[in-house]
Order: C-alpha cells, then sequence, then structure tokens
C-alpha cells in the first residue's frame, strides 16, 4: 500500500509496525465443534524511515467483555448465522448466551461458504451481509477523547470465503479505517531572554488536541505513549484542514495540512513544531531552570530541554520547585512587593547546599518566647497538619537573621540560619534573598520535584511520618535536573536537611533520606550538626 508524505509546515510521517496476539478457544456444539481464534494487526506503516516521529503503535488487543460479531453466509450469499454475539473471558472467546437478543451460537454448517467477523459488536449489524455495509454502520465517532469511544471507531473486519466449511476460524483482524496522530513529543522554538532557542518538550505540555477534517471535528484520544490519535475514514486533505493544540495548559495553537489522501489501513502521524515566542516568567513550570542575567533580572530556561549550553549553566542559579504563589508565604510577598514584584511566580531551590552538616540552634530554647517580636515562631510545627500549612520559611529565616544581627543571637550558635544569611550566590534584582524553607516548603519541593504524594498527611495530627521507598523517588526525579548543572549538588540517601520551622523548644523540624529508601517528615535536637542546610528564594 503506497501513501504519500505531506509536506508544508506540518509534515505528516507514516510509520510502520505489525502486531498482534492469538487467543484460541474450541466454541463446541455437541461433536461439531466450531474453533475461533483471534488477532489484530497494526495499522500498516510504510515509507519515510529516515523522518520517523517518536510516536509509537500501540497494539488493539482484546480485553476481557470485549464482544465481537460473526456472521455467516451460503454460497447464494444468504444468511445462515446472522450477527452472532462472541465475548471475551480475558483468555478466550464464547458465546455470549446473556446477550437476550434470542441468538444461538454458530454450529459447523456444511452449506457455509463465507464467513465474516467484526468488531466491536453491535446488534445493528443484523441481516448486513459484507463488509462495505458493516463500515455504513461503524462510522468513526467525533468525540474519540475516551477510550471506549476510540476503540468503538476503530472498526476490525475479516473475511473468507471457501468452497467447503470451516470447523476453524482463523480470524486476522484489519483495521477498516485509518489512524492519525499528534506525537508525544513536538518541537517547540521559543524566545529565552531575548534569544531563539529550540527545545523538545515531553507529552505533558500538549493536551485538548483536536482535528478538522473535510468541515467535521474530531476530538483525539491520549493514548498511553502520551500521543493523540483519532480514528478516521480514508479521505483527501486539503490545506483547510488544521490541527488544534493546547500547549502548557493555557495556549492554543493550531496548524494546517497540505493536500494528501490517508488510506485505509495505514498510521500517519504529524510532526508539528510550535513557535510560541518568549518563555517568560508567566509560563514557569516546576522544574524550570532560573537563571540570572548580566543586568541582574531572572529570567526562566525550559526544565524539559534536553541539555543547556555552558553559558546557560553558568546562569542558573536554582531549579523551580513551587509555582503556586500562595505557598511562598505573606512575608515574601511583602519582600517581593517591595521590589517592584507585584505577581509572584514561585520559589527556586538552591543548586548546592548552603552547609554540609550543622545545628538548628539552642535547645531548650523556645524562639516564639523571645519576646514580642518573635511571631513567625508563634505556632511550633508540632504536627504534621501544622507543617504543611506552615509556609513561613522567608519570615522564621529573616526573624533569625535580624536576631543574628541587631538580637544578641550568636552565628555560632544558630548555624543553620547563619549558612543561609551566608550563602553567597547572588540573586536576581526581582527575587528575594535565600532562606531556609519552612516544612510546608519542604513538602511542597518534595510533591513537585521529588513527585511523592503526600495529600494524605496533609491533616493528619501525628507527630512525624515516614515513606518507605520514598526516598529513591524524591531524589530520582530531583537530581534529573541538578544533573544539567556543573557543580550542583545532587540529593543522595542518607542526607538530612533542617527546614525553618520550630517543633518544640528542644527540636526543629527536618526532612530526611534514609539510607534504606524512606523518606522522612521529622523533628530532631536544635544541637543536631549532621543536618544539612539549602536554601530557597522567592520570584
Amino acid at each position: 500500500m503506497k501513501t504519500k508524505l505531506i509536506y508544508v509546515f506540518l509534515s505528516l510521517v507514516l510509520l510502520s509496525a505489525c502486531s498482534g496476539e492469538d487467543y484460541d478457544s474450541p466454541l463446541r456444539q455437541g461433536d461439531e465443534a466450531l474453533q475461533l481464534s483471534a488477532r489484530v494487526s497494526s495499522f500498516v506503516i510504510d515509507g519515510a524511515p529516515d523522518t520517523r516521529a517518536d510516536d509509537s503503535d500501540e497494539k488493539t488487543a482484546f480485553e476481557e467483555g470485549d464482544r465481537m460479531g460473526i456472521i455467516v453466509l451460503d454460497k447464494d450469499g444468504e444468511i445462515l448465522s446472522d450477527n452472532i454475539p462472541y465475548i471475551y473471558s480475558g483468555s478466550a472467546w464464547s458465546f455470549d448466551g446473556n446477550s437476550n437478543e434470542g441468538k444461538v451460537a454458530v454450529n459447523y454448517n456444511n452449506r457455509a461458504r463465507t464467513y465474516l467477523a467484526y468488531f466491536p459488536y453491535t446488534k445493528q449489524a443484523d441481516g448486513i451481509k459484507n463488509i462495505e455495509d458493516l463500515k455504513k454502520k461503524f462510522q468513526p465517532l467525533l468525540d474519540q477523547r475516551s477510550k471506549d469511544t476510540y476503540r468503538a471507531s476503530d472498526l476490525l473486519v475479516w473475511s473468507t470465503s471457501d468452497n467447503t466449511p470451516l470447523k476453524k476460524l482463523e480470524i486476522n483482524f484489519e483495521h477498516a479505517y485509518c489512524l492519525l496522530s499528534f506525537p508525544s513529543s513536538v518541537s517547540i522554538t521559543c524566545n529565552i531572554n531575548e534569544s531563539s532557542t529550540e527545545v523538545t518538550y515531553s507529552s505533558s505540555l500538549i493536551s485538548d488536541v483536536s482535528f478538522t477534517l473535510n468541515g467535521n471535528p474530531y476530538s483525539a484520544y491520549k493514548a498511553a505513549d502520551g500521543s493523540h490519535r483519532i480514528i478516521t475514514t480514508p479521505l483527501s486533505i486539503s490545506a483547510s484542514d488544521r490541527w488544534f493544540a493546547t500547549y502548557n495548559a493555557n495556549k492554543a495553537y493550531s496548524g494546517s495540512m497540505s493536500a494528501t489522501t490517508l488510506a485505509e489501513k495505514t498510521r500517519y502521524t504529524l510532526a508539528p513544531s510550535l513557535s510560541i515566542g518568549n518563555y517568560s516568567l508567566d509560563e514557569v513550570r516546576v522544574g524550570d531552570f532560573y537563571c540570572k542575567d548580566a543586568s541582574g533580572n531572572g529570567y526562566l530556561i525550559p526544565g524539559e530541554v534536553a541539555s543547556l549550553t555552558d553559558d546557560q549553566k553558568t546562569a542558573c542559579i536554582g531549579i523551580v520547585c513551587c509555582t503556586d504563589a500562595n505557598r511562598i508565604g505573606e512575608a515574601a510577598k511583602t519582600a517581593l512587593s517591595g521590589k517592584s514584584v507585584t505577581t509572584p511566580h514561585g520559589l527556586v531551590m538552591a543548586l548546592t547546599n548552603a552547609s554540609e552538616g550543622c545545628q538548628w540552634g539552642v535547645y531548650n530554647k523556645d524562639e516564639n518566647s523571645d519576646g514580642s517580636d518573635g511571631t513567625p515562631f508563634k505556632d511550633n510545627t508540632n504536627n504534621l497538619q501544622k507543617m504543611y500549612h506552615n509556609v513561613d520559611g522567608y519570615a522564621e529565616t529573616h526573624w533569625m537573621f535580624e536576631k543574628l544581627t541587631n538580637g544578641g543571637y550568636s552565628s555560632d550558635t544558630y548555624k543553620a540560619f547563619a549558612a543561609a544569611r551566608d550563602y553567597s550566590v547572588a540573586v536576581p534584582n526581582n527575587a528575594t534573598g535565600w532562606f531556609i524553607p519552612s516544612m510546608g516548603q519542604w513538602w511542597d519541593i518534595l510533591s513537585n520535584l521529588g513527585g511523592i504524594d503526600l495529600t494524605d498527611f496533609q491533616e493528619s495530627t501525628n507527630s512525624s511520618t515516614s515513606l518507605s521507598g520514598a526516598a529513591e523517588t524524591a531524589i530520582k526525579n530531583m537530581n534529573k535536573y541538578l544533573d544539567k548543572i556543573n557543580g550542583a549538588t545532587t540529593f543522595s540517601k542518607d542526607t538530612h536537611f533542617w527546614s525553618s520551622s520550630e517543633y518544640s523548644s528542644d527540636n526543629a523540624c527536618y526532612v530526611g533520606f534514609g539510607s534504606g529508601g524512606n523518606l522522612y517528615l521529622d523533628y530532631c535536637n536544635k544541637g543536631g550538626t549532621l543536618i544539612r542546610v539549602r536554601c530557597v528564594l522567592a520570584f
């Protein structure tokens, strides 16, 4: 089968694969057993091997509860078995006697000459004698966003004729229509700090894909491989036909397709390229690289970029770990307002540690009780609920900064805060200074960058928790960004990090990556000297 490649702003690429899976089961009728096996061939892919798009084929496999229809005709084309339903158990096919349609299983018949099978089954196929009439009953749906509607649109057909009746049907289904696919990864050109750089993003940035073909709007199904796809009848595409997609959950884009003909049984994959203009702070996503330019301003490089140039690595000072402005704390918002930042964007985690191990401060001393200005420490973070809701890292840290300068607190005692104060990486003009994240802000780092689900603990009154194996997941997810920056300090097992949050007069809260892989949200004595400091800033 030959097909044509499409060129213009957007190209269609033909991919190839062939796969199927056999399911054999005898359908017994006394001594005359009609045996049935069924497999599905993949869409045909032809040509253009050097322009293969990253959009793997998704094999059509039968699932428990699936139903196919069997039709048997005699030599004159008269119906012997009229659209008989067979159901799949997960390992075998059998007559669906529970269909309540008054039908009986297909039996061996010496008058049988033509056999038809199709999937998925519908009673509306009663009386049909050929594949062309089946297609008239099964037109692809316009809305294929769900798995069920996508599969219902993908009509599978098979037919055979023989001079002798058969006792075994070896059904090799083929796709009656064609597949049009939007790939899981697209090439995106954007302006980073006023210079054009081409980067490739993962499928998570593309959503709500649809097509307009011959005036008909089709909504696409998102497959397991991240691609978006529709089933369509063979048709001729004109220059007025278009695709539509949403990027980054809030910006819509579209592209045109040049004239070509989509052939049956064939898969076509688009190779789109988007130009999104300037990647501003408003585009921020968790994992983006936060950088400082020569003028002292902060800017972003998308976190999905495969690699950074040496200049970009040098400019990078941290990784975006939170994009919820409500989680930066009121004191940080006030500080940003003083720098003319009226719309905060989130938090950035530093690339390196401010300390490789030091004590938090003085145990047996409750900072909240030390004067009326100790507002940030008003409520000790003595249970998980309070830990999560405490996002006062900037306020707690800077209260300590003031005490270290004017309040008689010793840098030799409050070493964690002194380390944060003295962290030497210069910050941009449109950001706060560095501070120790509160326990709630550590939760955001672990949830967002680390990919750990802490939802169940957000309202817990337990004093601490540990999650088995979660440390390995968090370390892996956070390091995939840090590994792209020369000199960045990656996370590892058997390391612990202070928060700015006090647990009690004796203890402060910390996050621990256990040597056995457990993740700890816990507290310990303020005098512990093996716990590290990792700072954040708000922007």
